[in-house]
């Protein structure tokens, strides 16, 4: 954690709390907003409340489309606390000063929903009605970090409970957020099949050794086999009969965002290139069961679930075969994401090889 205030200065403003805050609140951030004042009078002398009671410390505006209440905004971030301890962030940049990188991690824009109560109510009042291209660092005390939605910055301070209601103040910090806004959508599954065409022409990511723009030549993201899924065969089949349910295959995969990473594989030379290989792990063909339909089909002897998008591409697909299929999030992780490789809203990428069973 990495701190801009020295303690001494943190003492100055507990100190200041209790001498000369000249706020006086009713309810239960009393006590919280008056050291807030004080930190503010120390830190940021007359600067002025925004919004529901935000706090602009610095601030470039956009010129691109305007957030809005319920669509889906991408943004790169970080997060402190007033002491400066970083709590949260979205660059590579920040992980090595952190000493935290790895290079199997996903860093870049992540997407925050802006729909009521789904970001703190200081976060949302300072977000909704910002251009893309516009850069903000700002602080919103404690009562604004509620999820709750009111009318006002009082109703924060002091909440209207409804009967045998509790709040709980003391679960919301005086928070930090600098932040940039690099795109907003009002349709998140169009916006991704948006992002799947253009990585049909991209010439940086490789697919099976190509350029992606090679690999997937003449395809635009109106050529998809079901609406938000995608599917190339990079070798052809030993066979065109299609497997029968409860057959067992054996094959190889690589995993990749649209960017490149990659986040699994089963080839140990692949899992080595890509920082990902863990000598605990059996890099070999993994067991695919079918089944009667893409939604029934399970891997490895334990019938481990898969994700749908693995699923169908592999439903694509015919003794021997060799392919890829792209899908969007829908048949992924949708808004959670996997881990700290792969984030919301992501589209995936599998390369996948149906191979011989290995030798026991």
């Amino acid at each position: 954690m990495k701190k801009i205030f020295s303690s001494a200065l943190y003492i100055a403003v507990a100190i200041c709390m209790i001498g000369c805050a000249k706020t006086t609140t009713q309810g239960p951030n009393e006590a919280y907003k008056r050291y807030f004042d004080a930190w503010m009078e120390i830190n940021h002398p007359g600067l002025q409340p925004q919004g529901l009671g935000y706090y602009v410390i610095d601030e470039k505006p956009g010129t691109g489309t305007e957030v809005e209440d319920d669509g889906f905004v991408l943004v790169d971030y970080k997060i402190t606390d007033l002491e400066g301890n970083i709590s949260s962030y979205s660059d590579a940049e920040t992980a090595k000063k952190l000493g935290e990188y790895s290079e199997t991690d996903y860093y870049g824009p992540k997407f925050w929903t802006t729909a009521k109560t789904t970001l703190p109510a200081g976060l949302s009042s300072a977000l909704i009605g910002q251009k893309v291209g516009t850069s903000r660092t700002i602080i919103i005390p404690s009562w604004l970090m509620s999820y709750k939605s009111y009318g006002s910055e009082d109703d924060y301070l002091d909440p209207p409970l409804k009967k045998d209601e509790e709040y709980d103040a003391s679960s919301f910090s005086n928070t930090i957020y600098e932040f940039k806004v690099m795109d907003y959508t009002e349709d998140i599954l169009q916006w991704q099949i948006d992002s799947i065409g253009r990585f049909f022409a991209n010439e940086s990511v490789k697919i099976d050794g190509k350029p992606a723009n090679e690999v997937f030549s003449g395809m635009t993201a109106k050529d998809s086999v079901s609406t938000g899924f995608y599917y190339k065969q990079l070798s052809a089949p030993a066979d065109t009969a299609a497997f029968s349910k409860d057959t067992t295959i054996y094959i190889n995969y690589i995993g990749k965002l649209l960017n490149g990473l990659v986040f699994d594989t089963t080839i140990e030379r692949v899992a080595k290139d890509n920082g990902l290989y863990s000598a605990a792990k059996t890099y070999e063909p993994v067991r695919i069961n079918w089944g009667e339909k893409y939604s029934e089909i399970t891997m490895s002897s334990s019938k481990t679930s898969i994700i749908g998008g693995f699923g169908l591409t592999l439903w694509q697909m015919r003794p021997m075969e060799k392919g890829v299929g792209v899908f969007y999030s829908n048949y992924g992780y949708n808004y959670s994401g996997s881990g700290s490789t792969i984030p919301g809203y992501a589209p995936l990428i599998f390369e996948i090889e149906i191979v011989a069973k290995p030798e026991e």
